[in-house]
């Protein structure tokens, strides 16, 4: 197993590591390595017999995150059926270190309700309080106009808007840059808030590329069930200079995410962007402001 920068917290978690990789010999320190407090609990030896028994699911070892700090540290690793628990390990403040607590839990805890369905069709909902409340969808790639038109639609109309952008800036601080799959987180929030308006009789305005056709048909099947109606805006810019340098010029100020985008990605995904069906309004950004955001109202009041 591979060895990282040692702190008091880690070597300790690294001795757990060894046992739930089953290393010939592990544990017989234990007496030692475990605090008081903690053996008061849990004898050693009943400790060591959890650990080398747990090791039937996790040996050899993977560890695919971790966290460290002076007393506390945690691994993320990987079971045999691929799913991922947290093991944690507390140490005391002083020398020699010793393991004050531990434990082991499923990264996604099995006590919580299911999450959010991909089709709502026999989702059990509570009645919408008011008639009729929107779903509104805006869509398109980065620099194609959309998140402009999102907040002035919103601000003409009262409804809330939720931007992936904001969203995912918001997650910078925590690591957010780095997680293995942001969009799919996006969506994730942005699928409950507007499960939440809707269920309020509240309307509301995701703003988000919503690349995916899975994702749109997620969405449609959520306003259905909701007794909404769904509107979206797909958002494209006819000129590519004008995309170009909306997109590298904007300055736009979210909290922990870029201003300017990356013109050979947007390239990339426009060549692949699936069409709307339905009830979308496709909407060329290079006609005047005012002009487009009159279509996006009609649009979505019709």
């Amino acid at each position: 197993m591979h060895r990282f920068a040692a702190s008091p917290a880690l070597t300790r978690l690294e001795w757990i590591l060894d046992g739930l990789d089953g290393k010939t010999g592990w544990g017989a320190d234990a007496s030692d390595v475990l605090a008081a407090a903690f053996t008061a609990v849990v004898t050693p030896e009943r400790y060591v017999e959890v650990t080398r028994g747990r090791a039937a699911h996790y040996a050899p070892v993977v560890v695919v995150g971790l966290d460290v700090g002076e007393t506390t540290a945690r691994a993320r690793i990987r079971r045999h059926d691929g799913t991922v628990d947290v093991v944690s390990c507390v140490v005391e403040a002083a020398r020699p270190y010793r393991i004050a607590s531990t434990w082991v839990a499923g990264l996604v805890p099995t006590d919580l309700t299911p999450r959010l369905p991909a089709d709502f069709t026999d989702y059990d909902l509570p009645s919408v309080v008011t008639d009729a409340p929107r779903l509104v969808v805006f869509s398109g790639l980065p620099g194609s106009g959309k998140s402009t038109l999102a907040d002035a639609a919103g601000a003409e109309l009262g409804i809330p808007v939720f931007a992936t952008d904001w969203l995912l800036g918001a997650l910078t601080p925590f690591g957010g840059r780095h997680f293995e799959a942001p969009l799919a987180m996006a969506e994730e929030v942005l699928t409950t808030l507007a499960l939440r308006q809707l269920v309020a009789g509240q309307s509301v305005i995701l703003d988000h590329p919503t690349e995916l056709v899975a994702t749109r048909e997620r969405w449609r099947s959520l306003a259905r069930r909701a007794g909404a109606e769904f509107r979206v805006v797909v958002c494209h810019c006819s000129d590519p200079q004008v995309h170009r340098a909306r997109l590298e010029g904007r300055s736009r100020g979210i909290p922990g995410w870029h201003d300017a985008g990356d013109w050979s990605n947007v390239r990339q995904r426009l060549a692949g962007f699936p069409s709307w069906h339905g009830e979308a309004l496709s909407l060329d950004t290079v006609q005047p402001r005012e002009r487009s955001l009159a279509a996006v109202i009609r649009h979505i009041t019709a």
